[in-house]
């Protein structure tokens, strides 16, 4: 994404630029496998006009092309499907300050040493037969041991069950975790010290003092389906921790947090099973149930525990009292000593939030770092604070205001664990602070990733110390490796010490992942020269940005995957498919590397792929996003409309009467709404797969976030004019195509069936295909997918052929 604010300009950015040795690396070490395509246009190109400035950079189809690429097939949708454009990253795991283990190509646990450049076997593919059908590995703290799950079953986008074996590394010996016999777990993790392991069996938490040793049960009132202990349940898997894990260990681990969520009053949401063709065991219709809370209905009720794993103890830490009577959601959990546990308390609706420090000994002892209210948006406060070594300090990503109303943009904020206190701004200026990566106390330095003013479309990794607040960028002259090409799209991994450090050059170009002593790269970890090849030899669109203004004094950021070589003179016109998502801080136009389905589409079949990121996204500041704060499908889908509709006038080239819109998730929400507010038919057809078509029936965390409750008191009048159900009659005389699994436990199947049935009742034609028993990815039917969704575009943009 580009971001341009004539007003405020840059003058809150000074950042100085750390140059980089990459040229210590030889041309000829690099060799073939650090080859990269090269951009043969780097050139900035403006296209002025009303309301557009465009920023252009080509991927492919120069003038300067050899003839092996002028001649050269286009990408397929069999190379998209099957995965041969999906770069390779880091795969690697910082194990101490110069180590990285790793899973190598031929199934071999290795460990590389960054000092010496050697890579040596751990655990061999062949020494146990585990590891053939192993999902996950780690090291205990003391590196004695290897635990490994194998035999994996999925249950939903982060948790799934397994069997956990440990392989002692000296004797390769082998055993099973197991609660009497019953070996299928659905969590498992090492301690901080020695070889301690919890892991959690049928929604109770165990704990084994060492990796031969007995386990003990630390919870017993667990329930599958009711009460979870050290796991989350599905709401707080999807849409509050990210991450199948509900328990943290004290850094000295003699102490264990963990969150208990208690179901018993969410009400149950029933999935249908169809099974396999002929199988008998489904001649009648099973079903799974999920406790799905749905907005203003019960949510889970949370506490947040700490056990003494040393005298057996467990005590409940209260929620702060601002919280506990606006039944909390606990956000994020963090151990600042070996004494001394932090949460993050929410509001239901999460405009609330309170940073809470405990000492979880009898009588607990709680002190309130800071309270925060959102008054015209929702807090975003997910992500466990990080804390000095000595606990006295926290670092967290808090919105904090700018100069000359420019509003609030989410920075680097550094607390007090002593006493009540608002914290204070590391960073600031118009761009957001992404992540924070590590915390050098020794040099005062504080490394985290952030995009640029002007220029939302870019990541770097930048440092600032904590005492003089002066900022360095640490990739802002990164550069692919063979062909010196830009890297604008980066992030980074910290080994143990901080003296070694991963960077990942994830875009525009092909990736490459390099690893750094200090400044200084040492080694290649991945250049991807499968995919260099592929790339170099195939035909790939070329992409352009631009920007459109919209209301409010905003702009919207736009990505253009252009046909290659094709004529931009205006007299040959291109069908263009619109790819929306939409949804509150989400964004698209960004200079990550990515072939997806638009690549395809545009290299092969010469379709403009398009993707607007306007009102309501992310990376540009609060304002923006906030745009559609309790109104959702409208201002996001207005510049959907709009945006195109100036699209469409301004270059020549592009078909306004055959442009489509299609969207996934709260896409495809968007892509009917826009559909069905489209009144002057700026778009011909339209896709939705999985759409939330009446947010009353999404889950309550998510949706009451940016919505409220669909109450008279609160905001039932929101909730009403988002319901897609009720836009129907926009979609008369329409193309619209209608895609959902049966079995997607996030946006329920119900959505699309009562949305097919309000069509139906009403007359109104349309497209539909189910896919039975699939989810929200619709993961094993993706070549009929594509398939049904490409033959539908050609029959929409059928009328005026190229």
């Amino acid at each position: 994404m580009s971001k341009r604010d004539s007003n405020n300009g840059n003058s809150n950015f000074n950042v100085e630029v750390v140059q980089s040795n990459q040229e210590l690396i030889s041309e000829k070490r690099l060799g073939r496998k650090r080859r990269i395509i090269m951009i043969t246009g780097g050139a900035i190109v403006f296209i002025v006009g009303a309301a557009i400035v465009a920023a252009l950079v080509v991927l492919s189809g120069s003038s300067n092309a050899s003839p092996l690429e002028k001649e050269a097939k286009a990408i397929s949708l069999e190379d998209y499907i099957d995965g041969r454009l999906n770069p390779k990253s880091f795969n690697g795991t910082w194990i101490s300050g110069n180590e990285i283990m790793y899973r190598s190509q031929n199934g071999d646990i290795r460990v590389y040493n960054t000092d010496t450049l050697n890579h040596e076997i751990l655990v061999s593919f062949h020494a146990t037969p585990i590891l053939p059908r192993a999902v996950d590995y780690s090291l205990s703290a003391d590196r004695k041991f290897l635990l490994v799950a194998h035999d994996y079953q999925k249950i939903y986008r982060h948790s799934y069950v397994a069997q956990f074996t440990i392989i002692n590394l000296k004797t390769f010996g082998t055993s099973s975790i197991n609660v009497n016999g019953e070996v299928i777990l659905q969590l498992a993790v090492w301690g901080p010290v020695g070889n301690a392991i919890a892991f959690v069996a049928r929604n109770n938490i165990f704990y084994q003092p060492s990796a031969v040793s007995f386990s003990k049960q630390l919870t017993v009132d667990g329930h599958i389906g009711n009460v979870y202990n050290g796991i989350p349940d599905w709401v707080y898997e999807e849409e509050v921790l990210s991450t199948n894990q509900a328990l943290w260990f004290s850094p000295d681990g003699k102490k264990l947090a963990y969150g208990k969520f208690t179901d018993t009053a969410v009400k149950i949401m029933t999935l249908p099973v169809y099974g396999e063709p002929g199988n008998l065991d489904f001649q009648y219709t099973k079903a799974v149930q999920v406790r799905y809370p749905k907005p203003g209905t019960k949510n889970p009720l949370v506490t947040l525990h700490v056990a003494d794993l040393e005298t057996n103890s467990d005590i409940e830490l209260p929620s702060p009292v601002n919280i506990a009577n606006q039944e909390p959601i606990l956000a994020a959990v963090a151990w600042a000593t070996n004494d001394i546990v932090s949460a993050i308390w929410m509001n239901r609706v999460q405009n609330e939030a309170a940073i809470v420090m405990y000492n979880p000994s009898e009588p607990v002892s709680m002190l309130v770092i800071n309270n925060m209210k959102q008054s015209n948006g929702w807090l975003e406060l997910f992500t466990p604070p990080k804390f000095s070594k000595d606990g006295s300090k926290f670092l967290i990503i808090q919105s904090q205001d700018q100069e000359n109303g420019a509003g609030a943009y989410r920075h680097l904020t550094i607390y007090s664990t002593s006493s009540n206190n608002p914290g204070k701004p590391l960073t600031s200026g118009l761009y957001v602070v992404t992540e924070i990566l590590e915390w050098d106390e020794e040099n005062d330095l504080v490394y985290y990733q952030a995009n640029m003013p002007n220029a939302s479309e870019v990541q770097h990794v930048f440092t600032v110390s904590t005492s003089s607040l002066k900022t360095k960028c640490i990739t802002c002259n990164m550069q692919t490796l063979s062909k010196k090409l830009s890297c604008s799209y980066n992030s980074a991994q910290f080994s143990k010490d901080l003296s070694h450090h991963v960077i990942n050059c994830e875009g525009p170009n092909v990736p490459e992942t390099t690893i750094f002593s200090k400044n200084k790269m040492i080694d290649v970890w991945e250049s991807n020269p499968e995919l260099q090849s592929l790339v170099r030899n195939v035909r790939t669109p070329v992409i352009e940005k631009l920007k459109f203004d919209v209301p409010g004094g905003f702009k919207a950021n736009v990505m253009l995957k252009l046909p290659p070589d094709m004529d931009k003179s205006g007299e040959t016109k291109y069908p263009m498919l619109v790819n929306v998502y939409g949804g509150p801080d989400s964004y698209q136009v960004v200079d990550r590397f990515n072939m997806d389905w638009g690549s395809y589409l545009a290299a092969n079949k010469t379709i403009i792929y398009a993707t607007i990121d306007g009102r309501g996204s992310g990376l540009r500041g609060d304002k923006l996003m906030f745009s559609l704060y309790r109104r959702l499908g409208t201002v996001e889908i207005e510049d959907q409309i709009n945006v195109t509709r100036q699209i469409q006038k301004m270059l020549p080239y592009v078909d306004e009467t055959r442009t489509a819109i299609w969207g996934w998730s709260y896409g495809g929400f968007a892509s009917g709404m826009a559909l069905a507010e489209d009144t002057s038919r700026v778009f011909k057809c339209g896709i939705s797969v999985a759409p939330v078509t009446d947010w009353t029936l999404y889950d309550s965390i998510y949706t009451e976030r940016f919505m409220g409750l669909p109450t008279p008191g609160d905001n039932e009048k929101g909730y009403d004019n988002a319901k897609l159900i009720e836009k129907y009659e926009g979609l008369r005389h329409k193309n619209y195509f209608l895609v959902h699994g049966t079995l997607d436990d996030n946006v329920h199947y119900q959505q699309s069936m009562l949305w097919a049935k309000v069509l139906e009742q009403n007359d109104i034609l349309f497209r539909q295909m189910s896919y039975p028993d699939e989810d929200h990815s619709l993961g094993s039917v993706r070549p009929h997918l594509y398939h049904s969704l490409e033959q539908f575009l050609d029959e929409c943009f059928i009328d005026n052929e190229i």
